[in-house]
């Protein structure tokens, strides 16, 4: 039987996995880890077939960047993303990484289990586009891929100044991008956009301890 490994850092989803590839009669769990940053390690000390990966996991490493690792050192690996947040970048990312399939756990029509079985029959499963998310007025397909840099360094509850640094601009252009974005979302203010986002899971943020979040509109 096919040897999977799931890294998951959710006890739901990776609950679900286990009990999915339990169920089934052609795999077998080989171990169920929390963290990416270890995934290699595992995969040197066994046969694994198949790796389910979540991009965002515990510890210092997402999901692409371990399996551009794993599949530099074991080719013959598969390995599917797996994700319930739609950022825009992970899609080409992973085709980079050299990722097999891809699946959105809240939005792609397809069972996991038929993605396995079709990735482990050399099929190479990827949506179209990523999903698009109500973001107040507006879908995130209408925000621009700058608009997108800097919201995201908004939700990490950087300042105008620090954005600017960051992104090498003038500070009065990210709050130009900032306006944009409101004036598109219709959110009163930057603070209430952020959580928002987070909330709807289409960036990865790193917020301040103390930002409760509030899905809200």
């Amino acid at each position: 039987m096919k040897q999977v490994l799931i890294v998951e850092d959710q006890r739901m989803p990776r609950k679900y996995m286990e009990r999915m590839i339990s169920d089934s009669k052609k795999y077998t769990l080989a171990a169920s880890i929390s963290g990416a940053d270890i995934a290699l390690a595992y995969c040197r000390r066994q046969s694994i077939d198949l790796i389910l990966m979540d991009v965002c996991t515990a510890g210092n490493k997402d999901g692409i960047e371990a399996a551009a690792e794993i599949k530099a050192a074991f080719p013959n690996i598969k390995i599917i993303a797996v994700t319930s947040m739609v950022e825009v970048s992970f899609l080409e990312r992973a085709k980079a990484a050299k990722v097999d399939s891809f699946w959105y756990k809240d939005f792609s029509p397809e069972e996991l289990i038929d993605v396995i079985d079709r990735t482990m029959m050399g099929e190479h499963l990827f949506p179209h586009e990523t999903p698009k998310v109500k973001l107040g007025l507006a879908d995130s397909a209408d925000l621009t891929a700058k608009e997108i840099q800097v919201l995201r360094l908004v939700c990490d509850g950087l300042e105008y100044s620090e954005i600017a640094t960051a992104l090498c601009i003038a500070e009065r252009t990210v709050k130009y991008h900032v306006s944009n974005i409101l004036q598109k979302t219709g959110y009163a203010n930057k603070t209430r956009l952020a959580i928002a986002v987070t909330g709807k899971k289409f960036i990865i943020p790193n917020l301040p301890e103390d930002l409760e979040l509030d899905t809200t509109e």
